[in-house]
């Protein structure tokens, strides 16, 4: 089976309407020529105040291998907003060294990538007719983005072309620049207010955010609308349908550029296979509203406006009901107590892989993690190790599911993931996002959904994956703590706390017939040491003697300080009498020859005593440890080891 084509799609905040629909129009081609689309994207805005998340939130870009990839589009908009754009500069630096990869960026021209430009001349034009030909509005003013910015300058001259066909002029004073967001509309509407500028019959705004902003604040100003003014925006999103006065909005060619972009990729990947553009027209882009006076379309409201609300139920017997997941499912589901209650490492990825049906729609959902994502200490914050393991897999579609350590995947970062490699009838999409504490790398998350319009990434998964970046570094915080509780601090040994508990667990696994071992090491000397060299020499015999000990250890044995410098070396599993004195001779040559590399003017030698019980259910841990002590005395007055010198 030939090899799927992969293409990337590199964007920030997939919540946000520009990103959904270009996403769309991407998917949509993807589907069409049965391409597998790999989303990665910061789950915030770059421009993110919190220096630290947002380094851990862009870190995902780092992950995509471009050795892995047969196409790459660029959303120049969202990619930009942090100090300097380092993190869209790194990108570039890392693609320029792939000058043959098919790429392309979106609507904002970057030097040396192909742009696909967003064609909204015609739906600009048609803003301008609807105010001028169905309301009948003539002193118009239109507010566009910054002044100088290409976008801003080209839509500011659509419009004023469009209303000088009609016969009309825009008065300079009309001509407002702004920044495509609510405070340029709020700064306009208070101009008009305060007879700053004379008040227009219609404003045409070049974004829905500077159209809400001007309305809010022209309604405390009690200027009617759109009685006094008109107002128009373009965007179409989701806060300006439910505006307490619909905004009359138009959609932009976002859906349309992602799929030109895909078309474009297309031509270079294959440049021998046929390409079947979308076709898009202007009545589909028209929302109408209240704001210019149109009848608002009530379903079309009535669907922003549930989805945007925090519902506490559904209908659970409607088959849809997966489909209509909300913030409100997410937080009546208490999944963020779920999780931070976790009590181990393992249940916490249990719970993870039980609250994963939040994210419905979806065929996979796969949480992969750095090998010792458990280890506080470990603070990584850029790039990602040379291997991952997937620790959690949930399939909708009856595919392999599984969690926790016992039944992780490890694989080779590079591949990105696994199910990638997989032969499979259809294409897909993958939103790769990051799971990170504050910054500190712990992995990356995959869901795999199919290639169909489908629900947007949006607030739901958003904080399903914080609520799991908490609950991950709780869990690391608990098994520091418990590590500190069950280890000694100065040997890295078990302590007494910590033997009991992890014999408790030896024991519950021994198989029928298995023998306990069990010695107690005292170190030689340690007062002489002390007293004539320092008590730091002597500490550095306590630590000697203890990383011989475990230099002997099996691997089913554990060495424990027990205090001061006695040391204990416990095992379950297959012994025999004859590895009493076996294990104890075994020792005391791995003590003399490292004591002799040493070059102290002192010896570090221990005195050693080891038992076996045959049938390790037949005797308590504490008996035994009992007799290997007297053993270990008797040793100790058999070879007179009360200092070395």
């Amino acid at each position: 089976m030939t090899k799927r084509k992969r293409i990337a799609a590199f964007v920030a905040y997939p919540e946000l309407i520009h990103v959904r629909r270009i996403l769309e129009g991407i998917r949509e081609q993807c589907r069409t020529y049965d391409y597998d689309l790999c989303v990665f994207s910061s789950n915030t805005h770059l421009s993110f105040p919190h220096a630290e998340y947002v380094e851990g939130e862009a870190n995902i870009y780092e992950l995509a291998n471009f050795d892995e990839l047969d196409g790459v589009i660029l959303d120049y908009s969202t990619l930009t907003g942090d100090p300097g754009d380092k993190y869209l500069k790194h990108l570039l630096e890392r693609l320029a060294q792939y000058p043959d990869l098919p790429k392309c960026t979106l609507e904002i021209p970057m030097e040396g990538i192909h742009l696909i430009e967003n064609h909204n001349e015609a739906v600009l034009r048609e803003m301008c007719r609807h105010v001028i030909e169905v309301h009948g509005r003539k002193n118009i003013c239109v507010l566009t983005g910054n002044k100088g910015f290409d976008v801003a300058e080209k839509r500011l001259a659509i419009f004023l072309d469009e209303i000088e066909k009609h016969g009309l002029k825009v008065a300079p004073e009309h001509i407002v620049y702004g920044d495509f967001w609510y405070f340029s509309g709020d700064a306009l509407a208070r101009r008009i207010a305060n007879h700053e500028i004379p008040q227009p019959d219609a404003v045409i705004c070049a974004s829905d955010c500077m159209a809400i902003g001007l309305m809010d604040r022209l309604a405390k100003y009690d200027i009617r609308i759109p009685e006094d003014i008109v107002v128009i925006g373009f965007d179409a999103t989701d806060e300006g349908a439910i505006n307490p006065t619909p905004l009359s909005s138009y959609d932009p060619g976002d859906i349309k550029m992602g799929a030109d972009a895909v078309d474009y990729v297309r031509s270079l990947m294959e440049p021998d296979k046929e390409i079947r553009p979308m076709v898009r027209n202007v009545e589909q882009s028209f929302h109408p509203g209240a704001s210019c006076g149109c009848q608002t379309d009530p379903s079309y409201a009535m669907r922003k406006f549930r989805d945007a609300l925090y519902v506490s139920s559904y209908n659970h017997a409607d088959e849809d009901y997966m489909n209509k997941f909300s913030l409100g499912t997410l937080m009546e589901s208490y999944a963020l107590e779920g999780f931070t209650a976790s009590k181990s490492a393992e249940e916490c990825l249990y719970n993870i892989y039980s609250y994963a049906d939040l994210l419905s729609p979806y065929r996979n959902f796969f949480l992969c993690l750095k090998e010792n994502w458990l280890d506080i200490e470990d603070a990584m914050m850029h790039g990602y190790p040379e291997n991952m393991k997937i620790y959690v897999a949930n399939s909708a579609v009856g595919e392999a599911s599984f969690y926790g350590e016992a039944n992780a995947v490890p694989f080779p970062t590079k591949i990105m993931l696994p199910k990638l490699e997989e032969e499979r009838e259809q294409a897909a999409a993958f939103y790769f996002s990051p799971v990170h504490f504050n910054g500190i790398l712990l992995g990356f998350a995959v869901l795999e959904r199919e290639l169909i319009t489908h629900p947007a990434l949006h607030s739901i998964y958003r904080n399903w994956l914080r609520y799991v970046n908490n609950a991950l570094e709780m869990i690391r915080s608990k098994e520091m703590l418990r590590t500190i509780s069950i280890r000694d601090e100065m040997t890295g040994a078990y302590n007494r706390r910590g033997m009991y508990e992890i014999f408790k667990g030896m024991l519950s696994k021994a198989k029928k017939g298995d023998a306990l071992f069990a010695s107690v090491v005292d170190m030689d000397g340690l007062k002489y040491v002390n007293d004539t060299f320092g008590h730091g020499e002597g500490d550095l015999g306590i630590k000697t003697v203890c990383n011989v000990l475990s230099s002997v250890a099996r691997k089913n044995e554990i060495v424990v300080r027990s205090g001061g410098d006695e040391f204990f070396l416990i095992g379950i599993g297959a012994y025999g009498r004859e590895d009493e004195a076996a294990r104890a001779n075994e020792f005391t040559e791995a003590m003399a020859k490292r004591s002799a590399g040493m070059e102290k003017p002192y010896n570090v030698s221990a005195s050693i005593g080891c038992v076996v019980f045959e049938d390790c259910q037949s005797v308590s841990l504490d008996n035994a440890l009992s007799e290997a002590d007297e053993r270990m005395y008797h040793y100790k007055l058999r070879h007179r080891r009360h200092r070395s010198v």
